[in-house]
């Protein structure tokens, strides 16, 4: 009975943080449907179920990054949620409204930029750790921000109907083979297309290892180890079987040639058999990613463990630099210590008096080892966001400022009082744009509601000036803005901000 105890407490330890760490990926998706629209607009929204939305949009994003090959503007997504919204909850059309609450619904599932964290305990080291995961990621390209879903946001939409102890590739082609053999090659298309979904997903979690190698040689082993166990044993046999469909595909094709099948039945199985063998080629070429990416790793694990070892002494150096003084007595800094080795032991006899009456009780008292301080780490994501609310917090109290002592200010004012307080590098600073962007999400703020109840990332800081206002100036600040499209600020040779009119409203 103690046995099988000890056993199972070691299981549930070892196998805790594996556990945590897969479950991650599914908690952005439980915050957000208990974090639902009920505060928002006073809960005008609340009958729209944000879990069937969430996995709207995920699904809307692997179609256009893994099938269109595309990374999605916002302008696209904007387009693709308002059809769903009006469609499937019959909201009225208004269009401000709508453009409100879509990009609510956007920062929400996006964290605003941030990653969701889910902290959980480590029993073997005994403290608390931090898993972190976004559903949706950024990139600036070609003058424009593109969002691409995650690897983790693929395996979660994935793990909502497949099975996770098998591979996806196999499990799909198991049923592709069903399909064309039943003469379905239309549904046979849409299993190609789950294939090339999860294959996008490997390649995807692949380029994060590689990403990760270069940051933490070791954290990145470890990734790729669970990788290689996870996804990359399956290669063999998904090989296999897209060989064995490919072969029924070939005389699906041949046989429906010699019983002139229909025009529409001999466009399916071509069609079919282009998008199996583009399926193939993207896996194929999954392989060879994967095959340099295990060259890379072992180049970086050799390039870390020399470059260790070189802190106490590079022997491969030594001998070099021997060879190219021709002197070998440049070798004695490593010979040197062996040839002073005292071989022959002695003990002197008048010693064994001491160790007779030595007391036992000095013997027994251990070492005081004092408590060190507990390393603390902050990440990149922790760094930018003091950052940016640091920024925002400056240019919040210059606009609180200049209402104060003047009731209304336009933005071709407010930018030039920012360029002169701040210099010209603000022009190049990109918080000082998202900023603006940020505080256009709303066209009336009351900082008497936003210090009880911040909703946004932007109003928290509002709430937190609020707070730090020794002279109670801001606390019933109210204020409007009024949103001038036609009026243009220029902001370097290409660039341009649209107008915005400040007004302060009571005091």
């Amino acid at each position: 009975m103690r046995t099988g105890s000890h056993i199972l407490i070691h299981d549930i330890i070892d196998e805790h943080e594996e556990r945590m760490v897969n479950l991650k990926r599914y908690y952005p998706f439980f915050r957000l449907c208990d974090h639902s629209l009920g505060q928002f607009k006073e809960g005008r929204y609340e009958g729209i179920d944000m879990g069937y939305v969430t996995m709207s949009v995920l699904r809307f994003f692997i179609e256009e990054n893994n099938f269109n090959n595309t990374a999605v503007v916002y302008s696209r997504y904007e387009d693709f949620l308002r059809q769903l919204l009006l469609r499937d909850f019959g909201l009225a059309e208004n269009p401000e409204e709508i453009r409100e609450l879509i990009q609510y619904i956007f920062d929400k599932i996006t964290n605003e930029g941030r990653p969701f964290v889910f902290d959980y305990f480590d029993p073997k080291s005994r403290t608390m750790k931090a898993g972190r995961t976004r559903l949706i990621e950024s990139s600036y390209r070609d003058g424009e921000i593109g969002y691409t879903i995650s690897s983790d946001g693929i395996a979660f939409y994935l793990d909502t109907k497949e099975t996770k102890d098998e591979s996806k590739i196999s499990i799909q082609q198991i049923l592709l083979e069903k399909m064309i053999r039943s003469r379905n090659f239309k549904g046979g298309v849409d299993v190609i297309r789950r294939i090339n979904s999860e294959v996008s997903r490997l390649i995807l979690q692949q380029g994060e290892i590689v990403t990760l190698l270069s940051h933490n040689i070791f954290e990145g082993m470890k990734a790729l180890e669970d990788f290689s166990e996870k996804g990359l044993k399956w290669f063999q046999e998904e090989q296999k079987l897209f060989d064995e469909n490919q072969e029924l595909v070939k005389k699906a094709l041949t046989q429906a040639q010699e019983e002139n099948c229909g025009h529409q039945a001999m466009e399916e199985i071509y069609y079919l058999n282009q998008e199996l063998k583009k399926s193939m080629d993207r896996h194929e070429a999954l392989l060879a990613a994967c095959t340099e990416l295990q060259v890379q790793a072992d180049e970086l694990m050799l390039k870390a463990k020399r470059s260790r070892f070189r802190r106490s002494l590079d022997f491969s150096d030594l001998l070099r630099l021997a060879m190219d003084r021709d002197d070998i007595r440049v070798l004695e800094a490593m010979t040197a210590p062996l040839f002073g080795l005292k071989i022959k032991k002695t003990f002197q006899l008048g010693r064994l008096e001491e160790l007779m009456t030595c007391s036992s009780a000095e013997s027994e008292d251990g070492e005081a080892v004092s408590a060190g301080e507990e390393e603390t780490y902050v990440f990149e994501d922790e760094m930018e966001d003091e950052r940016i609310r640091h920024n925002d917090m400056l240019l919040l109290q210059t606009l609180f400022d200049t209402l104060i002592h003047k009731r209304s200010v336009d933005l071709k004012e407010l930018h030039s009082l920012y360029v002169m307080k701040f210099t010209e590098n603000i022009l190049k600073n990109g918080d000082y744009y998202a900023f603006l962007a940020h505080l256009s999400q709303k066209s009336r703020y009351d900082l008497s509601e936003i210090r009880d109840n911040p909703d946004t990332f932007l109003e928290e800081i509002m709430a937190e000036l609020v707070m730090k206002d020794r002279k109670k100036e801001y606390e019933d600040l109210k204020f409007t803005l009024e949103f001038l499209p036609e009026e243009r600020i220029a902001v370097g040779p290409d660039g341009y901000l649209t107008g915005i009119h400040f007004e302060r409203q009571g005091m």
